[in-house]
């Protein structure tokens, strides 16, 4: 299943807004201080353990006047026949409908509807549907990769040292200890895990070619060093702050997805790859459309270079109007004006030109000042 819309009722800056998601990629572009962060937000309040409070409430609604919390809508379609007999088992209504809108209308867990056909029901807990439900991710910053680690900092399920994991679940390791054994299988666990994790990353940074990522175990620290055709080696914290980002975000959403099934999650990203080079957005952007494969991706930008052209449907202009926060979701019409009137670009802005320029005579039935080629006449 996938989430077909969002319907956002008095939340933050909107108003009223129904967001349609396209099943893959859904970009929202538009400048600062627009909504585009509060509609990420307001879809990851969908999430029954995501706080919803009075405070969301946006000022200019009714709802604000009456201290009621927002309300967020979610279209849920494409039902695999299994989820639909799932789903039958638990609520017979189910039976005769291929889509439903599922709502949050209060604070609580508890408070949420269906809309199945012409049927309302009621979830009280609605625990089991929860589960079946494509899971909403929001990310709005990524634990970076760090120079060094300790055993017992990746033995422990701590949060700040995910990245850290990850690369070593990407690389085959799911026990971390095993890198740390004094062993022939300790030292190829860990040459393997570099080998595996420059493989990929090689495959979606082009910027670089080079690149090799090495990782050494020294007592009870594991270090992660990279070396190119200009070094022999560094650590993490003398490369670019956009390189560490794409390198940790990678790491993170591979390992992440590795063992998901078809449209199990939602990943909300607000502003990835900001700190990227024009170059390394396109890879992103590449790297978004891989990751979307499985799961639907909205992700915020500002970036012209994070807007894949050959998908002009999946593009939402988002503006802030009197009455709040708008979505166009044609933004491709007029040669994508709606989006460049957006972002405030020109074509004076640009240095995208040439060092030589083509003039082109197109033959005309008109002559110059006005006369006609053809009898000489004023035309």
């Amino acid at each position: 299943m996938i989430v077909s819309q969002v319907y956002i009722n008095s939340f933050k800056s909107i108003r009223q807004l129904a967001l349609p998601l396209d099943p893959k990629i859904t970009v929202l572009i538009g400048p600062n201080e627009s909504g585009k962060t509060n509609i990420l937000r307001a879809i990851e309040s969908g999430r029954p353990d995501v706080p919803m409070t009075e405070e969301q409430t946006c000022q200019f609604s009714e709802f604000y006047n009456t201290g009621k919390t927002p309300q967020i809508g979610l279209e849920i379609m494409s039902l695999t026949r299994e989820e639909k007999a799932k789903l039958i088992g638990l609520y017979e209504g189910f039976r005769n409908i291929d889509q439903f809108v599922i709502t949050r209308e209060g604070p609580k867990a508890s408070d949420y509807t269906i809309q199945a056909g012409e049927k309302m029901l009621t979830l009280g807990s609605g625990k089991s549907i929860f589960e079946m439900l494509p899971k909403i991710l929001y990310f709005d910053s990524i634990s970076i990769i760090r120079d060094r680690v300790s055993m017992e900092s990746l033995i422990k399920d701590n949060e700040d040292f995910k990245t850290e994991r990850n690369l070593l679940k990407i690389g085959g390791v799911d026990e971390p200890a095993i890198i740390f054994e004094d062993s022939t299988r300790g030292r190829r666990a860990t040459e393997e895990t570099g080998r595996e994790i420059t493989r990929r990353i090689q495959q979606v940074w082009t910027q670089e070619p080079s690149l090799e990522i090495k990782l050494r175990v020294n007592g009870k620290f594991m270090y992660v060093d990279f070396s190119d055709a200009t070094t022999v080696y560094d650590t993490p914290k003398t490369r670019s702050p956009g390189f560490l980002w794409y390198l940790s975000f990678y790491i993170n959403f591979i390992a992440t997805t590795a063992d998901a099934k078809a449209n199990e999650y939602v990943f909300l990203l607000d502003e990835p790859g900001s700190h990227l080079h024009p170059s390394g957005q396109k890879d992103l952007s590449h790297l978004l459309e891989d990751l979307a494969q499985k799961n639907q991706v909205v992700y915020t930008t500002h970036s012209p270079f994070m807007i894949n052209r050959a998908y002009p449907q999946r593009v939402r202009v988002v503006n802030k109007e009197p009455n709040g926060t708008s979505v166009n979701s044609e933004a491709y019409k007029e040669n994508w004006k709606p989006l460049r009137q957006s972002i405030g670009l020109t074509v004076g802005d640009l240095f995208f030109f040439s060092n030589r320029g083509i003039m082109i005579d197109i033959p005309s039935k008109r002559g110059f000042f006005g006369k006609s080629k053809d009898k000489g006449q004023p035309s």
